[in-house]
Order: C-alpha cells, then structure tokens, then sequence
C-alpha cells in the first residue's frame, strides 16, 4: 500500500526501469480493467502484422504498476512507462507528454472522470533535465541577501496603456520602497507605443539609478510569451538591453518554449512562470491534468519562479492545504533539480500577506500589484505596507486573514 499525502491521494516511489503516470479514475468498468486499458492505448497499443508478439514489443508496453481503490469504480491508477521507448538523444519531456496523455484515454466512454494527478519520475530521467538556473537561493544569491531574507515582489499596473518611460517610473518608485523583483503584467504585449526594447532599456536605467543611491538591487522580468523562435529573439533583445529576468506564460507558448528559454546560453537570467490559464484545464474536480503535474514539468523545464495564487486575494486558489502541497512539488528535495520559488499574487494586500505566511512560510515571494501601485500615498507606500505586515507577523503580533 503506497504512503499517502492526503486522504484520497497516494504517493509511490520511483520505479528505475519506467516512469509512473498518476491518473485519477471514475469508471463504470472494473476499475483494474481500465487501467490495464490505459497501460496498453497510452504505450504501444495493440499487435499487429498475423505473426506472434515480439519481445520487444512485450517489453515496450506499458504495465499497471499498482492501483489504489477508493470505492468501487473509483481511485487512483499508478502505471508504468518504459524508459527504454524514449529518445536516445534530446530532452525527453515532449514524448513523456505525449505518453501520459496524447492517446485515446479521454475520448473513451466508460470513463466518467480521467485526470492525470502526479507523475514520478526514476533518477536516471531527473538527470535528463536541468530544473531551474537559479530558484530560490540563486534568487537571493543575485539579489545579494542572505538565506533567510523576506522577499517581496511588484507587477506593473496598469497592464497596458503605459508607454516605457511610465513603466520605469513606477519601477524605480517601488524599487526604492524595497521591492526585490519586478514583472510586467501579463496584458503587457509589447504594443507599438510600449516596445520591449525600450521598456527594457527605461526600466534597466532607473533601477540603476536605485542601486546607485540605495544599494537595492531588483530583478526585472519584461514579458516574452510569443511564437518560439520570436520568444528566443525577444528574450535575447531583453537581456541585451538590460533585463534582469524574464516572464513566460506557459499555456499560451508551451512547456517546451519554457525548456528553451531556461537552456539558453545567451539569457541566463531568472525566468518567472505565469499560469494564467491554468484553471481552464488543471482545476479540480473532472477529467483534465492536475496543477501538480504542471508545478513538475515548470521545475523540470527550467522555471525559477511559479504562480500559486494568493490565499485571501480574489482568485480561487487550491486551498491552504493543497497549496501547501502544491508548493511541496516546487520546494521539496528531487534529485539535483534545484527549488522553484513559489510566487503568490491575485489580489495579495497588506491584510491577506500574513495568510500567504502561515499557508507556504518564509521561501514565498509576494506579489503585489494594486497594493503597491494603487496605494493613496504611491508605491513606496505600498511596499511598507507589506514589510510592515511581514514584519508584524513574525513578531507574533499579527494573525493570518483569509478574507
């Protein structure tokens, strides 16, 4: 029986010959007899050619690993991939992909509810993928602070309708409040009146300017989702005019344009990961891919920072408790695999920090948009606002809001 995580969802440990898909099952069939199914249409499929099965063949199927009944016809499905059906050279991720979702598993109709819940991969697949640049003690190694240090985050508001030179003038006001990262909104597209280069160019010249007269250093992440091959030119032009980081939204460019950029010798800088989106396809309950296996492949893939939602703020996130798992995917050991630094935005305010604390702990970055560039008294006013509530929580003076 597999150790469990939570009441209805188990954990196995790696397998060294196959990589293990975690699909969570509603069937009017047996509940074995599905996952036999999956094991066979998600691997090879069925023989043909008149003669008899090769043993190649037999050795290339998929297998069911174990199955965790929870009720007749419902429960989880762990099974096995052989690692041998890979590709001998290049990143392995697109036929893992392809393997524990692209066949008929969805479209058959004696499944009410399929949804691939986890993934676990052996070490000798860890090993294929560089994971993130930089994470979380990288972040603050470029940050130049010490291991402990509060982190605390801004994104530009308005999304749109700021030409560069007003971009970098509420870039600098919050740097020199004390933010430590910076990120274009997402709606930030780099329109004709806001072009990337020169976005990047104002923005890098005034958080110079806060540097030199503060010491504060900031990470500054312009946004670069776009078709992969203009991705990797913005990405580089970004870089070359002075950005600091990038921000990528993984459901409009792909997982793979992620590997990409994080792999790119001539970037090199931290890559921040919106999941905008993500609930269109990852939300419980039904049919669909679980957040968990995104939070896998965005570590696997390269990601250095990854959205999970403020608790308290205005999205509908996971919940504390499966937040606090969720966040376990990006931070816990994996092999070599560095962590990701998990992010919290969405309405996040001075009120609903302390929530984000007691949920994730010390090793979260907040994000504020509206809080700090909305704030009455401008936005060095609304990042002190937000060190004040961090400062006041860990003194034990203020306690978790979740409204």
């Amino acid at each position: 029986m597999p150790d469990h995580v939570e009441p209805d969802v188990p954990q196995w440990s790696p397998v060294p010959d196959a990589f293990l898909g975690i699909y969570y099952l509603e069937t009017r069939d047996n509940l074995h007899r599905t996952a036999e199914f999956i094991a066979l249409e998600e691997s090879a499929g069925s023989w043909s050619g008149g003669s008899a099965a090769t043993p190649l063949y037999a050795r290339s199927l998929g297998r069911v690993h174990d199955v965790h009944e929870l009720s007749p016809g419902r429960g989880y499905a762990a099974i096995a991939y052989p690692v041998s059906n890979l590709p001998e050279r290049g990143s392995p991720f697109a036929a893992i992909w392809l393997y524990l979702l692209a066949g008929p598993l969805f479209e058959r109709p004696f499944a009410d509810v399929i949804r691939l819940a986890d993934v676990v991969l052996p070490d000798s697949l860890l090993a294929a993928f560089h994971g993130p640049r930089f994470g979380i003690a990288g972040s603050r190694a470029l940050l130049r602070l010490g291991k402990e240090a509060l982190l605390f985050g801004g994104i530009v508001k308005p999304g749109a309708g700021l030409t560069p030179d007003e971009v970098a003038a509420r870039c600098e006001a919050a740097a020199r409040g004390g933010v430590h990262l910076i990120k274009d909104d997402e709606k930030m597209n780099n329109p004709t009146y806001c072009p990337l280069s020169a976005r990047v160019s104002a923005v890098s010249r005034a958080l110079r300017r806060v540097e030199d007269d503060t010491g504060q250093r900031v990470i500054y992440c312009p946004h670069v989702t776009g078709r992969p091959d203009q991705m990797l030119e913005m990405a580089r032009a970004a870089v070359a005019a002075g950005a600091t980081g990038l921000m990528v939204n993984v459901f409009a460019a792909g997982l793979a344009a992620l590997q990409m950029l994080s792999g790119d010798a001539l970037t090199q800088v931290p890559i921040y990961v919106h999941s905008g989106g993500r609930s269109a396809i990852a939300h419980r309950p039904g049919n669909g891919i679980d957040v968990r296996v995104f939070a896998r492949f965005v570590r696997l893939l390269g990601g250095d920072y990854l959205d999970l939602y403020a608790q308290g703020g205005y999205l509908r996130t996971e919940g504390p408790a499966q937040t606090r798992r969720l966040a376990d995917v990006l931070r816990a050991p994996w092999g070599a695999v560095r962590p990701v630094l998990p992010t919290c935005s969405g309405g996040l305010t001075a009120q609903t920090l302390p929530a984000n604390y007691e949920t994730l702990g010390r090793d979260i970055l907040p994000m504020a948009g509206s809080a700090i560039f909305g704030h009455p008294h401008g936005a060095a006013a609304g990042v002190a606002a937000l060190r004040q509530a961090a400062d006041r929580y860990f003194q034990g003076l203020a306690s978790p809001s979740w409204s």
